[in-house]
Parts: structure tokens; sequence; C-alpha cells
């Protein structure tokens, strides 16, 4: 490792929100705050070899406090038993050439994987890193990769790919955090025998002060996007995000501040019922005085199913399709409260998907969801090419026709979805 002391400035502007050829509005960047002061020195931290050394960043991190810590390109970084990162930290892939750095789990000599990757006392910041929940030793899937101990933390990703868990990917056990989401992918967080799992964000029942995802890919997931649990949550908001192959609806619950535009949700929300369509699920809280202060925005989004989906929807009839709009959602639009337009199906052709997993899924109609551990071996999990890991350039891609619909239909008559 390498200290160096530098003065480095907080920055935060508007712009970093409003990725892409538009200027959207999303909020007033004061009221996130969501990254946690850059710290005056950089540590550099050289790579784990799996054997003889491994937790190189936690020991940094231990050592040097609250700081930025440069990853080296083509770098592996193994997390071997519990680590717990307790100080204000940005963790970044250094300048040049060459594949991310990569944040990986191992198992101890016993065999045994730690439940949470990484669990955070602190703020954190992850630029440019490629973040994988699996094991490098077994190949099994980690639980959970980030999880929250503490209040009023504020948890960032910016240009990261995050790849494979089983429960969830960031776990709040706690109230007040701050999660956000940037010009990221995320894909693979599935659980086949139980997909009741397979989380982005679950709350676990904690308030928090604002989940933000901004231009970012998110595919191939058998369960939420967020999981609120019946809480109230400051500020919500989805833009310019593409969704491909995600098995729960959309959940907002009781969220108060919603802003919802300009994203794709193919194939979203394929874990149907036999008493349900609604797919935009939103809860008025009965008891709450911040009720008085809901504003929700939900526009310019293209919801479609797929070809083969609806194939489903036609082969097993119980299962409802979901498209619709709650009730509480009906009461807010009719106070005021809710603006909900522009929003339409447009089945869009991509250029370079993953496959569906469409011999799951069917058995998913088939049983409505149960026992679906007797088909946990069926494929789900997707990878361009059969080996562990990414290459720039070359992962799936979303691009859809510039003569469609969705390619003007954003809030300035632009394209909807991710734009990178």
């Amino acid at each position: 490792m390498k200290l160096y002391s530098i003065t480095i400035r907080l920055l935060l502007t508007l712009p970093l929100l409003c990725i892409g050829c538009e200027n959207e509005d999303i909020f007033d960047i004061n009221d996130l705050d969501i990254s946690p002061d850059n710290p005056g020195s950089m540590i550099i931290v050289e790579p784990d070899d799996g054997i003889t050394s491994v937790n190189a960043l936690t020991k940094a991190i231990n050592e040097n406090g609250d700081a930025t810590y440069i990853l080296r390109r083509d770098g592996v970084y193994y997390m071997e038993g519990k680590n717990v990162f307790k100080h204000n930290v940005v963790i970044k892939a250094e300048k040049g050439s060459g594949k991310m750095p990569v944040i990986q789990p191992i198992c101890d000599a016993q065999g045994a994987l730690n439940a949470d990757m990484i669990r955070l006392a602190g703020s954190a910041t992850f630029e440019n890193i490629y973040i994988i929940g699996k094991d490098a030793a077994t190949g099994n899937l980690m639980q959970r990769l980030f999880r929250i101990d503490a209040s009023n933390v504020r948890l960032k990703f910016d240009n990261c790919f995050i790849d494979y868990c089983r429960n969830f990917c960031i776990r709040t056990d706690n109230v007040n955090n701050k999660i956000y989401l940037n010009n990221s992918t995320v894909r693979n967080l599935a659980l086949t025998s139980d997909p009741a799992n397979g989380r982005l964000i679950d709350s676990r029942g904690n308030e928090q002060d604002s989940i933000v995802i901004n231009n970012c890919y998110l595919y191939n997931n058998t369960a939420h996007i967020v999981r609120f649990d019946n809480v109230v949550t400051n500020y919500f908001g989805i833009k310019h995000t593409t969704f491909y192959n995600v098995g729960h609806h959309i959940q907002i619950n009781y969220a108060i501040k919603v802003e919802i535009e300009n994203n794709i949700f193919a194939n979203v929300g394929w874990k149907s019922s036999n008493k349900s369509n609604v797919f935009w699920q939103i809860s008025i809280p009965k008891k709450d005085e911040r009720a008085k202060d809901i504003d929700m925005s939900i526009c310019n989004n293209n919801l479609f199913f797929s070809e083969e989906m609806e194939g489903l929807f036609a082969k097993y009839p119980r299962n409802q399709k979901r498209t619709a709009l709650s009730d509480d959602g009906y009461q807010l639009i009719e106070q005021g409260k809710l603006t909900f337009k522009d929003n339409f199906s447009e089945v869009l052709v991509f250029d370079y998907p993953p496959a569906l997993p469409m011999e799951y899924i069917d058995k998913f109609f088939e049983n409505m969801g149960s026992n679906m551990v007797k088909w946990a071996d069926l494929p789900f999990y997707v990878d361009e090419d059969g080996v562990e890991g990414i290459e720039s350039g070359k992962t799936f891609t979303f691009h859809y026709s510039a003569s469609s619909k969705s390619a003007t239909a954003s809030t300035t008559q632009g394209p909807i979805g991710a734009l990178f």
C-alpha cells in the first residue's frame, strides 16, 4: 500500500444525475446528499492472490480509516469471513486501461462462506468496480452482498457491474440510509428454489431516506427491485433505467416523494397472481402525518411482455398479467398527489439481450410459484460466454430501434431506458 496526502474537495453537481443526451430535473441534490465526504488521503491497495493473501481491502480500511481506496485494474480483492467497513470510504478503480477491479467472496479453509460479503457501519462509494457474489473456490452464491449495519449510511454505486447473489444485493437493518445506483448494471440476483428471494434492495421494514436508481440496467432477477415492507421512505426515484426479466412487480409502498420516469420495464412482474393484476403497488400511510406531503410522478414508462411471455399468459389463464395501478394509486390521482401519464406498452426488440429462462418461468406459471425447489436446477442465470467475469464492450446490451416510439418518448422527447 502507498499513502498519498492530497486535498480533495467534495464535488456534487446536478448533471451527475442527468446522464446521456437529456437533462432531467430529478430533484434537489441538496436534499439527497448521497456521497460521503471524500477524505483527504488516497490509499493504493494491492490485489489478493486468494492463497497467501485475502481481505487486503478490509485490512487497508482498518489501518487507514476514512480515505479513498484505489484498486488495481485486472486485480481481484477476495473477501473471506466477516468483513465490516467501519469508516467512510470511496473505493474506486485506478485510472488507465485493463479490466475493472474485482471484489469477490472466497470461502475459508473449511469451505464456509459468510452470509454477508461486506457489512457497512460507515458510508461507502464504489466506482468502476466489478462485484461478483460467487465464491471463487466453490462457485456457491452469496446470500447477501452488502448489509448496512448503521443508520444514516450513504451507499453509492457509480459505473459498477454487480453480478450474482441469492437473497438480496443490499439489506438495510437500520433507518435513514441513502442508497444510490448510477450508470451501473445489476444482474443474476436469484434464488431459483425460492424466487421470493433475489432482491436488489430490502429495507427489512426500516424507514429509509432515499433510494435512487438512475441510468442503469437491471436484469435476470427473481424478486423485488425494492422491498419496503410497509414503511415510509422519503424519496424513491427510478429514471432512465432498463429492467428485463424481473420476477416481482414494482412496489412503491409508502414512499412520500416518488419519481419513476423514462424507464423500460420488459418482462417485469411475471411472478403473477390469480387474485391481482397490479403492477404499480402504491399504499397510502393511514396513520402518518407525512401522507399529506405525498407527491408522485409515474410517467413516460414503457411496460411490455415479449411474445414468449404473452404465450404463457395465454397458456395459463389463471395467472393475471400485471399492468394495473393499485386502488390507493387511483385515490392519489383524485387527490392531485400522483401524476400518472404517458405510460404505454410497446414491444421492443433489443440488440443483444440474454435468452429468457422460459422453461423455468413456465414451471412457475404452471405451479403458481409453489414448490419451485423441484425446478431449481433449470437454467436461469446468464452470462455472455460461460466464463466467469465480464469483458468491457462484450456484455449484454438493450439498444433498440431509433424508429420506435420509445426512442422519442421521454419527458424531453428523447429515448427512454438506460442511455449507455
